[in-house]
């Protein structure tokens, strides 16, 4: 008995955390609005990993000097006029004009933004709390089903009462004189309360630590702008084949600033370094670390200038035969 009462605490605990999360996390989405700020629900993963879809960001108006590059802003996109776009302002051009940028693109924005397109800048990501409504506009039933269940389900469960309601009865006084009704009243009363307020008051803390943690991460400073903008100019070269020709050969396409030279690596090691610019493929080196029974990822890396580089965010897998005997094949 004593051990499914534990259980039903810990549920109801659990639930009760769960509720409170997503009811913080929704009010820094929504609580900014009153501000005259303007929260945005991400639909693409485009600015990934500092910005995922299903996030909510929040946008503060700024005077236009305050448009500088590494900073995060939303806009009216020009390209589509019935849609925002909320990229990295990769450089301002002659004109004024904001050049944007998703962090996971490849390349910069077709169109250049006018400041006075701009609604405002980034300066509160909230996580997740979006994903309801990319699950209805693009039609995902089973997830959305699932979270709206999941979390009336824990909704009922933190509202349930009497399983950590102090239901214990107070000890008699030492003296053998029977407790009185007050006495009888405050001991479960006061148990009641502080249970329930430490556990809303552990759940408050996560929820604010989960809702405010990521979000210092997700906007450039404008201290952070002259490193943003060079950054946001690299792309890694995209693309990526390979086909055997005795042995593995690796192809790939690349636009973008004139590279220094190309780095060919397998799982992040560097297997051949400065390729000549004007290369698009390479052979993959027979070293003897290569495996039959391991598929190994290989891409390549663009470097321009001696510290600016972009690796490509795809790979090619690459196999290798029995003992590490003869060369790597494309797989």
């Amino acid at each position: 008995m004593r051990s499914r009462r534990i259980i039903l605490v810990a549920g109801v605990a659990t639930a009760r955390a769960v509720v409170t999360l997503v009811l913080t996390l929704a009010f820094w989405a929504a609580a900014p609005a009153a501000l005259g700020w303007m929260p945005t629900t991400v639909m693409t993963a485009s600015m990934s990993p500092a910005i995922e879809a299903g996030d909510i960001v929040v946008s503060r108006p700024v005077p236009r000097e305050a448009l500088l590059p590494g900073r995060v802003v939303l806009a009216t996109d020009p390209d589509r006029g019935d849609r925002l776009r909320l990229h990295r302002v990769a450089e301002v051009d002659a004109e004024g004009a904001l050049v944007t940028k998703g962090d996971a693109n490849p390349a910069a924005d077709s169109t250049p933004l006018h400041p006075d397109a701009v609604f405002g800048v980034g300066v509160l990501r909230v996580p997740l709390i979006g994903l309801p409504v990319v699950w209805v506009r693009t039609g995902q039933v089973v997830p959305l089903a699932v979270a709206v269940v999941g979390f009336a389900l824990c909704l009922a469960i933190a509202l349930r009462r009497g399983v950590d309601d102090g239901l214990d009865k107070p000890s008699p006084p030492p003296d053998g004189t029977p407790p009185t009704r007050r006495a009888l009243r405050a001991g479960p009363a006061g148990a009641r309360l502080f249970t329930r307020g430490l556990g809303f008051a552990v759940a408050l803390a996560t929820a604010a630590v989960a809702a405010s943690t990521p979000a210092s991460a997700s906007f450039s400073e404008e201290s952070a702008a002259s490193g943003t903008v060079t950054a946001g100019r690299v792309t890694g070269p995209w693309a990526l084949g390979c086909y055997n020709d005795g042995g593995a050969v690796v192809t790939w396409a690349y636009e973008g600033w004139e590279p220094r030279s190309f780095d060919l690596l397998v799982d992040g090691r560097v297997v051949i370094a400065d390729i000549p610019p004007w290369f698009r493929a390479a052979r993959v080196p027979n070293d003897g670390s290569y495996s039959l029974f391991r598929t190994d990822r290989v891409t390549v890396r663009t470097n321009v200038g001696e510290q600016w580089s972009a690796e490509s965010g795809e790979g090619v897998p690459v196999g290798g035969v029995l003992f590490g005997f003869g060369r790597p094949f494309c797989r």
